[in-house]
């Protein structure tokens, strides 16, 4: 299918937020190609949303249980943390490469300063797409075919940590539909954590417990994060050692862009040496 032959499908964003008031304003652009909703953990929430004192992916199944008909309604569905930055039109970008290479699980990738928690999310130059066995929590895309089956897994998780390490063997075609898109990079500048960690604490929920239970009940083994296959800016698909090289010299070239945590030579050689994770 080419662009020109893709009629794009609507996406339903739900952007977890305090209150409607805080949500980021992309939420509401009027634009075509998304919906926005908020759905808020604030004390001080409007009832006219929907509203769920806990953490991010609690109150996501909790809104789809509440409101089941918007899995009739979209084909996809975005999830972003409140603290991204970004513009409608990058988000429009974002939709419609993913609907183009149908992908079922994919997330933007992380412009080079952005504060990140696994380096392979940082944007690498030198590829419009990567496939790869991992997507994070932060702003994952994903199909409804994807989402079904997750809202069980995710029921009683406040901050689902660790379910990341296992979703992509969910979708139709892992070593095809999982991607990170390089040619859309969205910021993330707010130390990671904190905010989450103290409000969480304040309902006395322990998140690393959560996450060591996760872990224990999906059967979840740590494995390196990778990319296997992508395509280069250039239009040339790349895959195996090849899409690896490509990756440690991209990364080489932005190295002094990478402002958070630098990298060492062991980071450059990890990607060299990564597997494909149990499941692909």
């Amino acid at each position: 299918m080419t662009e020109q032959q893709l009629c794009m499908k609507p996406v339903l964003i739900v952007c977890r937020a305090e209150s409607a008031q805080q949500a980021p304003k992309w939420l509401y652009a009027s634009v075509s190609g998304y919906c926005g909703m908020v759905s808020q953990y604030g004390v001080d929430a409007n009832p006219a949303h929907h509203i769920c004192l806990g953490g991010k992916w609690l109150g996501l199944c909790d809104l789809f249980r509440q409101q089941p008909k918007l899995l009739d309604e979209h084909e996809y569905f975005w999830f972003p943390d409140d603290d991204i930055q970004t513009t409608p039109e990058d988000i429009q970008r974002f939709f419609r490469l993913c609907q183009l290479r149908g992908f079922e699980l994919a997330q933007p990738a992380l412009t080079p300063n952005s504060v990140y928690a696994y380096r392979l999310t940082v944007g690498n130059p030198w590829f419009e797409y990567r496939l790869t066995n991992f997507v994070e929590l932060m702003m994952p895309l994903m199909h409804k075919k994807l989402l079904i089956q997750l809202l069980p897994i995710m029921a009683d998780k406040h901050a689902a940590l660790g379910v990341d390490w296992l979703w992509h063997q969910l979708v139709s075609k892992p070593r095809e539909q999982v991607a990170i898109i390089d040619s859309v990079k969205m910021g993330h500048y707010r130390p990671r954590n904190t905010h989450l960690v103290s409000r969480m604490r304040a309902h006395e929920i322990d998140l690393l417990e959560e996450r060591k239970q996760t872990f224990k009940e999906l059967g979840i083994k740590p494995y390196q994060h990778a990319a296997h296959a992508g395509r280069l800016l250039n239009g040339i698909k790349v895959k195996g050692l090849c899409a690896k090289l490509n990756v440690v010299m991209g990364y080489f070239t932005i190295r002094k862009k990478i402002t958070q945590q630098r990298w060492k030579y062991k980071h450059y050689r990890a990607f060299l040496s990564a597997g494909k994770a149990e499941g692909q």
